[in-house]
C-alpha cells in the first residue's frame, strides 16, 4: 500500500509542513507587529514613552517590518529545500502519479489556509498594520501557488536524478 505521510517517496508531509509554516509564520508576524504598536500608544498614551523607551519601540517596529521580506526569504527556501529532500530520495515513478492526482487535494487545502489567513486579517483591527506587510499577505492569500510549486519542484527533484541501480530486488 502506497502511503504519501509514511513511504520514502511520500512527500505530502514536507508540503504541508511548508504551507503551516509560512501560514503561522504570517499570522504571529503580523499579531506581533499589531500588539506591540498597540503596546508602544499605550505607553505613549501614558507618557512613558520618552528617551530609550521611544528608541527602543521604534527600533523593535522597525525589524518587525523586515518580517515581511523574512517570509519571502522563508518561502523560497521551503521550495528549494523540497527540490532537495526530494532529489536524494529512491522513489519509484508510481509516486510521482500518486502526487500527480492528489496534488488537487494539496490545492484545495491549502486554498483552505487561504482562506482561513483571509478571515483572519480582514478583521477591523488589523487594518491598521496590514500595510506593513504586502509580500506576507500576498503569499498567504496565494498558498495554493506556493504548493503548486513544491509540488512542481519536488516532482522535478524526484526525478531529476539518474538511475543508480537502487529499484534492483
Amino acid at each position: 500500500m502506497i502511503s504519501l505521510t509514511t513511504s520514502k517517496g511520500g512527500q505530502a508531509q514536507n508540503y504541508f509542513a511548508a504551507i503551516i509554516f509560512l501560514f503561522v509564520f504570517g499570522i504571529l508576524s503580523i499579531f506581533a507587529y499589531l500588539f506591540l504598536s498597540s503596546f508602544i500608544t499605550q505607553f505613549d498614551d501614558a507618557g512613558y514613552y520618552e528617551g530609550a523607551t521611544k528608541y527602543a519601540g521604534d527600533t523593535f517596529l522597525y525589524y518587525l517590518q523586515w518580517f515581511d521580506w523574512v517570509i519571502v526569504v522563508l518561502m523560497i527556501t521551503l521550495i528549494i529545500g523540497a527540490g532537495i529532500t526530494t532529489y536524494a530520495l529512491a522513489a519509484r515513478p508510481v509516486f510521482f502519479i500518486v502526487t500527480f492526482i492528489l496534488s488537487a487535494f494539496f490545492g484545495f487545502i491549502s486554498y483552505f489556509f487561504n482562506f482561513i489567513f483571509q478571515e483572519i486579517v480582514s478583521n477591523e483591527a488589523f487594518n491598521a498594520v496590514i500595510g506593513y506587510f504586502p509580500k506576507t499577505v500576498y503569499i498567504c492569500t496565494n498558498l495554493h501557488w506556493v504548493i503548486l510549486a513544491l509540488v512542481i519542484v519536488g516532482s522535478i527533484g524526484l526525478f531529476a536524478k539518474k538511475e543508480k541501480g537502487q529499484f534492483l530486488a
